[in-house]
């Protein structure tokens, strides 16, 4: 009886194998001591290992001994208490490839209905993962982009049209009545002009860039900027513009403080950051800009004593989806749009920026660029 009871084992296991080996993805047996009893040709082909190099090793053999501990023993041992197992595993295979694996264990019964080993199948997903991957950051953009498309139309049809007008209709004052009107009158009405031509010609300008960079035509050249030139250039920029309010800018960065980055990007950032300071603060206030270095980045800190920002508004800032921006301590309107790219360029070079603020004490915007690279 004892040799028929063998002899059927051993069809019975044959019959096992030969039914693994028909299946297409990776099979094997697993005994309760996590040894391996049989693989299939599937395994053979994915892992790069012949039958005769698996036979009698252990999961942590192949695997490594901490992808073993720390991935797949938890669920081998669930799969030796009774469970069907599906876990997803990430990291190193036994061929050395780096793959994303699904895995099932199943529970193997010997006759007496006590669990023996394990029956294990797996499924490379790699490729899938990361077409699922990609397709959800493509839906992300496709997000921001459609806000962003919404704002700028927002933008032609109201924070474009009213200052034009506005224009328009000052300048169609002092053309039709330059002879009843005084030069104190005449001042007023082209100061007026003026702040909103210069309103308008900002907008331009960052709807010109939003544009360039939304198509991919802004192309990302880093190198050696002295960053202290670049605060003044801006300043010269916006010179005329603080001066009517009477602000004061102060460059505190040393003229030996180097960064490496996109110019006409970085130019853009603090730009926009200093025009949004100056339109944030009170006649007479200060804004300054300073750096110093933190770790492997140079930051870069522009600060005003203005109204400052509640906390609430923070987190939005430079979210296009709910960015909305309010008036200027004289009136003056903006869109946001200029945060928007502050953000991003400073991303593309390698950077993060933030902000702090408390209402009423003023606002600090932060960010990061690398340092000198050597050439």
């Amino acid at each position: 009886m004892i040799p028929n009871n063998k002899k059927r084992k051993n069809r019975y296991f044959h019959y096992q194998k030969e039914i693994l080996n028909t299946i297409s993805e990776p099979a094997s047996y697993i005994n309760k001591y996590y040894k391996y009893v049989f693989v299939n040709s599937a395994f053979n082909d994915l892992y790069k290992k012949q039958t005769e190099e698996v036979i009698g090793k252990t999961f942590a053999d192949l695997w490594g001994a901490e992808n073993f501990e720390k991935k797949l023993q938890p669920g081998l041992d669930k799969c030796l208490n009774g469970e069907d197992v599906f876990l997803q595993y990430e990291g190193e295979i036994p061929s050395g490839e780096f793959k994303i694996m699904e895995m099932n264990f199943y529970p193997h019964k010997n006759r007496n209905g006590r669990i023996d080993g394990i029956i294990s199948t797996a499924k490379d997903v790699t490729e899938h993962k990361k077409a699922e991957k990609a397709l959800r950051e493509s839906e992300a953009r496709l997000k921001e982009l459609n806000a962003t498309k919404d704002k700028l139309f927002s933008i032609i049809g109201h924070d474009l049209k009213g200052p034009l007008n506005n224009i328009l209709g000052f300048s169609e004052l002092i053309e039709n009545g330059y002879d009843k009107y005084s030069c104190d009158e005449i001042r007023r009405y082209n100061k007026i002009i003026y702040q909103l031509s210069f309103s308008v010609s900002i907008l331009l300008e960052n709807l010109l860039t939003w544009s360039r960079a939304q198509r991919q035509k802004l192309t990302l050249t880093p190198h050696n900027i002295a960053l202290n030139f670049t605060v003044e250039k801006c300043f010269g920029l916006l010179h005329q513009n603080a001066l009517q309010k009477e602000i004061r800018l102060k460059n505190k960065i040393s003229p030996d403080t180097v960064i490496y980055a996109d110019d006409e990007m970085i130019t853009t950032v603090i730009r926009n950051l200093v025009s949004n300071a100056i339109k944030f603060t009170h006649r007479g206030g200060v804004i300054t800009v300073s750096a110093k270095n933190e770790g492997e980045m140079v930051v870069v800190e522009v600060r005003d004593n203005g109204i400052g920002i509640e906390k609430e508004r923070i987190p939005n800032l430079f979210n296009p989806d709910e960015n909305h921006t309010n008036l200027g301590t004289e009136g003056e309107k903006g869109t946001g749009l200029g945060l928007i790219i502050c953000r991003d360029f400073v991303e593309k070079n390698a950077g993060q920026i933030w902000v702090e603020s408390e209402p009423g004490e003023g606002t600090a915007f932060y960010f990061s660029v690398p340092p000198e690279q050597a050439q």
